[in-house]
């Protein structure tokens, strides 16, 4: 396994606070790391919200009524269903961020962020 070098004074506060919380030091890295990861994942996904808002004509004319899944302001993969397009995503990227929405009559019909599920909205 990998060695990762964390400067001391930081190592002190997460021993400090991972004993306030009655927890290990591993976990509290680990808890950190991940939701670093996840605020990365919400930032990369929000850039691409708003470059399908920016392309949303262009993309309406072609997809109009299909699901699309945006990776790097790109459009990678298209489907009418949204549980194959869904799977098929995530075999070819695996847990890239990727946005995967209906392209409806407006730019504000989001379906999924990363793979979680939000309701339609209208």
């Amino acid at each position: 396994m990998p060695t990762i070098i964390i400067e001391p004074e930081l190592y002190r506060r997460v021993e400090a606070a991972a004993e306030q919380q009655q927890t290990s030091v591993d976990a509290m890295f680990t808890e950190a790391v991940k939701r670093y990861l996840w605020d990365l994942a919400r930032e990369k996904v929000a850039t691409e919200s708003r470059l399908y808002r920016q392309q949303h004509a262009a993309l309406k004319e072609r997809y109009f009524g299909q699901y699309i899944a945006m990776h790097e302001g790109q459009v990678v993969d298209v489907d009418t269903d949204y549980q194959v397009l869904y799977r098929r995503v995530r075999s070819q990227l695996g847990d890239a961020a990727v946005m995967i929405t209906l392209v409806g009559e407006t730019s504000e019909t989001t379906i999924a962020r990363l793979g979680f599920q939000y309701a339609t909205r209208l």
